[in-house]
């Protein structure tokens, strides 16, 4: 009777250890889960501008360089400045990808949009252009003073390179500022599109009316 009465408390022993052993695992399991149970952030996406003002139709090809910028903008993380100079970010949202690598491909979109020019790529573009346009992005951020509603700000640098002699025929800043229509992010973001369609705009007929004097001069 001992011999089994001391089998029965140790088989209850372990049946009691590993009760407590998954106990604790699917704690640990629950607490690992947490920080993964928050939403992922919301993404945002800039368009190409669509509509413009009568522009000379030109005959020579363009190449539009990658835009540079500083690393504080250079971020899939939205940046809002609210006082100073110090630079924060939106919590749980982003852009598709970095200012740099969006903005190429919307510039290149925006050029062909115009109809205003035929030829017209990328870095990677299989043809020799004419024309290199480089690009700098100076301020791609919110402003948002307290007590106010946030305004979004873009510059953008601008320099038309002739090739092949990389002569420097023109360079430029252009630069808009959008007040946001409320506080809340789709506010936000839909006044940087439209800061940014103002600054494409003005880039397209800049480039294209520089490039043409240079072109036919």
């Amino acid at each position: 009777m001992t011999a089994s009465r001391d089998v029965d408390m140790r088989r209850t022993r372990r049946a009691m250890l590993r009760a407590g052993l998954g106990a604790g695992l699917l704690a640990s399991l629950a607490a690992c889960q947490l920080p993964g149970s928050r939403p992922p952030p919301r993404e945002f996406r800039l368009t190409p501008k669509t509509t413009f003002d009568e522009l000379p139709r030109v005959a020579w090809s363009l190449v539009i360089a990658r835009p540079e910028t500083s690393p504080a903008i250079d971020t899939t993380r939205i940046a809002v400045v609210r006082t100073g100079v110090e630079i924060e970010y939106y919590a749980d949202a982003r852009w598709v990808d970095r200012p740099s690598a969006m903005l190429q491909p919307i510039l290149v979109q925006s050029f062909r949009n115009s109809g205003a020019i035929a030829v017209v790529g990328g870095d990677r573009a299989p043809f020799r252009p004419d024309f290199v346009l480089n690009t700098e992005i100076v301020t791609f951020y919110a402003l948002h003073a307290e007590g106010s509603q946030p305004q979004a700000r873009v510059d953008i640098a601008s320099t038309l390179i002739q090739m092949p002699r990389r002569n420097v025929v023109g360079s430029t800043e252009i630069g808009r500022t959008v007040p946001a229509a409320g506080g809340d992010l789709n506010a936000v973001t839909a006044a940087f599109d439209d800061a940014l369609g103002k600054v494409i705009k003005r880039i397209v007929e800049w480039t294209l009316t520089t490039g043409q004097q240079a072109y036919t001069s």
